[in-house]
């Protein structure tokens, strides 16, 4: 057997007779926007919701500014926009590193619920606070929210079932056995809310922009931007990964294990979401609070799309899209518009980005 030394149609025709039936299904892969594209994307979302505002608002000229600058009225809005951004481009990654594989992880959301009850759970019951504490919670939040996606991993390797859908579920799945386990062993008995009892403040990350609730998570999420970045560009496992997420029979065909590339990659975006749910706990509500994600994990698929799938474009969409939620927040105080338009932007973005690069060619997903 030779081996092919140009990609044309005949070798990806000659690698998909030559792979395993269960690599021959058509590659799903998110094919990122261009940098012009995303920012025509999220200018005309933006311009949507100013003619929203218009239509609602009774005063819409106050309520767009404080949309668009109400994140830079003070520090502490600033920080608050940071610690948001932080948990949203962890998120963005765990979503992208599973579309570079060609997988849909649709279950982000689940996999942060049940990390940031297992951090919570953890360092609540560690015998030591300090930085010993902190790291033992956020593994144990990565692991479980790898463990949550290892079923639906499962299935999608063995047996080429849709992770669109097993991980959609999930979710539902996730959030209620979050809230049977908080309810029947980890309460706090003291609070009305469903809530487990808030942690001692050794374990807690540290603040950065007191008395704002940005913290040294920020730092955590550059280095594993680095780290992606250098793992995507850098290395000979990451072109592969590409390649096996591009055409994963092609890929097979060229010596490239694609089933292990598309399961560790599966398995590491469930890590990643969990690891964002142990941030979540650790450097903002400082105990698990049902509800305490406001769908940070849906909102890292949209992160991950309007940052091209690159770690450093991510960094710049998780502040951009952290400003605009921080904004929502203030332009709820100021006028008659609720805080809720953020999620019209977000709906709006999504049909702006899905509707042109979805998939392959016919934009099947």
């Amino acid at each position: 057997m030779s081996t092919p030394t140009t990609s044309s149609e005949a070798d990806v025709e000659g690698a998909k007779r030559k792979a395993p039936l269960f690599l021959t299904a058509t590659a799903r892969r998110v094919v990122p926007l261009g940098l012009r594209q995303s920012i025509v994307a999220v200018l005309i979302g933006v311009a949507i919701c100013f003619v929203i505002i218009l239509v609602v608002a009774d005063e819409p000229f106050v309520a767009f500014q404080a949309f668009v600058l109400g994140t830079f009225r003070n520090p502490y809005s600033i920080g608050t926009m940071l610690a948001i951004a932080t948990i949203l481009a962890c998120t963005a990654f765990a979503s992208t590193v599973g579309f570079r594989a060609g997988a849909f992880n649709i279950g982000t959301e689940g996999q942060l619920v049940l990390g940031g009850l297992t951090a919570a759970v953890v360092a609540g019951s560690f015998p030591t606070g300090g930085i010993l504490a902190q790291i033992v919670a956020l593994l144990a939040a990565a692991a479980a929210g790898a463990l949550w996606i290892l079923i639906p991993t499962v299935l999608r390797v063995r047996w080429r079932t849709n992770e669109i859908l097993t991980t959609l579920m999930a979710n539902y799945i996730a959030a209620d056995i979050a809230l049977f386990m908080v309810n029947n062993f980890f309460r706090d008995t003291t609070s009305g809310a469903v809530e487990t009892p808030p942690l001692d403040e050794s374990v807690w990350l540290a603040r950065i922009l007191p008395p704002s609730q940005a913290n040294i998570g920020i730092v955590i999420v550059i280095l594993i931007a680095v780290a992606l970045w250098i793992w995507f560009d850098r290395t000979r496992s990451g072109k592969r990964g590409e390649v096996s997420g591009l055409q994963p029979a092609f890929a097979e065909y060229l010596g490239i294990r694609s089933v292990s590339f598309l399961r560790n990659s599966m398995l590491l975006s469930g890590a990643l979401a969990g690891f964002a749910g142990g941030l979540a706990i650790l450097g903002i509500s400082h105990s698990y609070i049902e509800g305490f994600s406001p769908q940070y994990g849906f909102l890292g698929i949209t992160v991950a799309l309007i940052g091209r799938l690159r770690p450093l474009g991510i960094l710049v969409a998780a502040a951009l899209y952290a400003t605009l939620i921080t904004g929502a927040t203030a332009m709820q105080s100021v006028s008659d518009v609720p805080f809720s338009l953020v999620f019209v932007l977000q709906g709006i973005l999504i049909l702006l980005i899905t509707s042109q690069r979805i998939g392959s060619r016919g934009g099947a997903a």
